[in-house]
C-alpha cells in the first residue's frame, strides 16, 4: 500500500556533544535523527541505509579513536549516500580549515551549539 503522505526525512549526526543530539532532536519535525558517536557506526549505518542528510560534528573526528580526519568521512558518505546533504559543525576557530578538507558540496554549519541545531532544523523543515 502506498501512502500518500511526505516520508520522514533521514538525518544521520555525528557527534559526542550530548547537548547538540538533544537539541537537535527536540527541534526536529518531519525527520527522523539517529546519533552516533564514532565514525565506524556512522559507516555501518550508511551500508544498511542511505540519509537524506549528514550532519558531521568535527569534534566527533578524533585521531585517538583511530579516525583518519574530516576528508575521509566526507568521501565515505559521499561514496555510501550521494544524494544526501552533508552540513559540518566546525570546531571554533577552525572553519577556514574545514572548506579545504571536507570539499565543495558542503553545508558549513555555525560552531555556537544553539546556531547549529537552528540550522540544523532549517535543512530538516519540509518543504
Amino acid at each position: 500500500m502506498v501512502s500518500d503522505e511526505p516520508r520522514e526525512l533521514l538525518l544521520y549526526c555525528l557527534t559526542r556533544d550530548h547537548g547538540l543530539a538533544t537539541a537537535v532532536d527536540e527541534s526536529l519535525s518531519g525527520a527522523l535523527a539517529f546519533f552516533y558517536n564514532d565514525a565506524a557506526r556512522l559507516h555501518q549505518a550508511l551500508v544498511l541505509r542511505s540519509p537524506d542528510i549528514v550532519l558531521l560534528d568535527t569534534g566527533a573526528i578524533r585521531q585517538e579513536y583511530g579516525d583518519a580526519g574530516l576528508g575521509p568521512v566526507v568521501g565515505f558518505v559521499r561514496e555510501r549516500a550521494p544524494a544526501a546533504r552533508i552540513a559540518v559543525r566546525p570546531t571554533p576557530g577552525t572553519e577556514w580549515l574545514i572548506r579545504a578538507e571536507a570539499g565543495e558540496h558542503v553545508e558549513l554549519l555555525p560552531a555556537d551549539r544553539e546556531a547549529c541545531v537552528g540550522a540544523v532544523a532549517i535543512l530538516c523543515a519540509p518543504a
